[in-house]
């Protein structure tokens, strides 16, 4: 079942801020190193992934994994996101 939040987190961050993402990122369970996009636990050719990408509107995370994966997993990862940023990560819809 495919799975997709937007997330307040703007396209125009610093570099430094984009450093922190991208930490975050490496340290969330499932990450796939060495690869152009950011996936976690396959890509869109296996039964489970999950990825990201930064739009206008927000970083838009979408997956294809079960609902309770899903949700923990988006969970920690704005907890982190939220940490290390300094400023709250949240569903940019709510």
């Amino acid at each position: 079942m495919e799975q997709s939040i937007t997330l307040n987190l703007s396209y125009d961050l610093s570099d430094s801020d984009w450093k922190k993402v991208m930490s975050v990122y490496k340290q969330m369970d499932g990450w796939i190193d060495n690869r152009d996009f950011p996936y976690w636990f396959g890509t869109e050719e296996d039964d489970q992934c999950i990825t990201a990408s930064i739009e206008p509107s927000g970083l838009v995370v979408t997956g294809n994994v079960n609902e309770s994966v899903w949700f923990g997993w988006v969970t920690v990862l704005c907890s982190k996101l939220t940490l290390a940023l300094s400023r709250e990560i949240h569903d940019a819809e709510s």
